[in-house]
């Protein structure tokens, strides 16, 4: 136990002290830079933060016992993974420059340039924000595993969800405090321990421990096959939670607000083909250990906890140690992503459009319903961590939030889409995924007589139809349609270190009063 808690402890005191070191007291009294960071990062901080906020520590545990569990269906994580950074790349342009030129902080301020509508931005942010809250949840679970393994086993389930969830809480304060600028820091010394470390060690496992790739032999064919047609998956299984992946791969709020963080559309473009790279050599590593420790005998009686069973069994305690280490520094990413997220989308998309704030006020909202948020996960982590629907609620978030791809690409890739057809294609498409949803949630929303194909997925070709008949139906008239040409020619004209223009000179609703700016 010294050991394992020692390097959890040392790896903790770490992060404190980049906190620390890098605090900026002065730069937070302006909403915007506690929202986005100054928008002043390179492109290796942008990946990184992409990142650590993609692959939260239960990757280690639920990604990775899937694929000991299932065999080669675990890898549609790494191919959809990589695939959706690809979306990044292309809207890096219009996304960034609006960013800068409107002074937007969130993707609901993007919807909200776009479409002219505040009310689409309180939907879309309402969305976002109840999608989030059980991933946080699962986040703070999935702790507690860290900390059973680092006791050895001599803690119960209860008291090691209570004492990470106690550690993630106490990390929430600099959170809290520091914003964006802090958890972009942050990220990338998380992200360098988590998957650069992980890489070298499943390296070593792939090299030392299993002395190659033979293992794989010893796979069963179900392992080696994904879902057919008539199967109990279905054949559009794979198929869907791939595309639904690719999908909404920018629709969680704090992978698209990295964007705005980044100093340059060159820094974000640069910094989604890092994303790739490092998310490509990581994944494929990780995969290939779980498939090769799947027919050993612990690994498959408990697939959640093998990757640090394997650790422990490769290397004793000290492997062990690196291992928890790993996730422990994924897992608190992730936790902080979700949090900082949340709370900017309270303060500037919910609160903000009812009732708008000054940059003082914003910076108070948010930090409260960042700790209210922390909090009151805590409470709930802790009351239904060992519940057995967890899963199916993430997996109801998640069939919701990817309803976002329509409002938010549409409007990036066809010019004459409305905020109408926005709205109602919104609304419809959720609906539609709510329904199809709940009756299959321990199916994780895959719906048998489509042949698994997911409830998510039916719901965004909805939403899609009705964005596209709502607005050919309900034309925008000329002065919109003028008012949209003329931002997507500001995307073209605009050099990154121009100033930005104030909201209205484009007569745009989303404006923060008290912004340096917007003056």
């Amino acid at each position: 136990m010294t050991i394992t808690f020692g390097a959890l402890a040392l790896f903790f005191a770490l992060i404190v002290t980049v906190l620390h070191r890098t605090n900026r007291r002065g730069d937070v009294a302006d909403f915007s830079n506690y929202a986005v960071g100054e928008r002043s990062f390179s492109s290796w901080f942008v990946s990184m933060a992409y990142t650590n906020s993609w692959w939260p520590g239960s990757t280690f545990t639920a990604v990775f016992g899937l694929t000991v569990a299932s065999g080669v269906i675990g890898l549609y994580f790494l191919v959809y993974s990589v695939l959706g950074v690809i979306a990044m790349y292309f809207i890096a342009r219009p996304v960034w420059r609006w960013g800068k030129q409107f002074d937007l902080r969130t993707q609901a301020d993007l919807l909200a340039l776009r479409y002219k509508s505040q009310s689409l931005k309180l939907v879309a942010s309402a969305i976002s924000v109840v999608a989030l809250v059980p991933w946080l949840i699962l986040g703070l679970i999935a702790m507690g595993s860290v900390i059973q393994w680092a006791s050895l086993g001599r803690l119960s389930d209860a008291d090691s969800i209570l004492i990470g969830i106690l550690v993630l809480v106490v990390r929430q304060f600099w959170t809290v405090q520091m914003g964006m600028h802090g958890l972009i820091v942050t990220d990338m010394v998380q992200g360098i321990v988590a998957y650069v470390g992980s890489a070298l060690l499943c390296l070593g496992l792939l090299v030392f421990y299993f002395g190659g790739l033979g293992n794989l032999d010893k796979l069963s064919d179900a392992q080696l096959t994904l879902p057919g047609f008539g199967s109990d998956s279905g054949g559009l299984y794979y198929f869907g939670i791939v595309t639904a992946g690719i999908v909404g791969s920018l629709c969680w709020p704090m992978i698209f607000t990295r964007i705005y963080t980044a100093a340059s559309v060159r820094e974000v473009k640069t910094g989604a083909l890092q994303t790739m790279v490092i998310g490509f050599v990581f994944c494929v590593l990780l995969m290939l250990v779980a498939l090769c420790v799947a027919p050993l005998p612990f690994a498959a009686a408990n697939p959640v906890s093998s990757f640090f069973a394997l650790a422990q069994d490769a290397g004793g305690t000290w492997l062990l140690a690196a291992a928890l280490v790993i996730v422990f520094a994924a897992g608190m990413g992730f936790v902080d992503g979700v949090t900082q997220a949340i709370g900017t989308q309270v303060a500037n998309d919910i609160v903000g459009v009812v009732r708008p704030l000054s940059d003082k006020q914003e910076l108070i909202l948010a930090k409260v319903a960042m700790a209210a948020t922390a909090v009151v996960a805590a409470v709930i982590a802790y009351r239904i961590y060992d519940s057995p629907n967890l899963a199916g609620v993430t997996q109801l978030a998640y069939q919701a939030i990817i309803q976002l791809a329509v409002p938010i690409f549409g409007g990036l890739a066809w010019r004459r889409g409305t905020r109408e057809g926005a709205m109602a294609g919104l609304l419809v498409g959720a609906a539609v995924a709510l329904v199809l949803t709940l009756p299959y949630m321990d199916a994780g929303g895959a719906v048998p007589w489509l042949e698994g194909l997911g409830s998510g997925l039916v719901g965004l070709v909805a939403n899609l139809a009705v964005f596209v008949g709502v607005s050919m139906s309900r034309p925008s008239d000329a002065a919109e349609l003028a008012r949209v040409d003329e931002l997507f020619r500001s995307t073209r004209e605009l050099h990154p270190d121009e100033p930005r223009l104030a909201p209205a000179t484009h007569d745009i609703p989303v404006s923060h009063p008290d912004s340096k700016d917007a003056s």
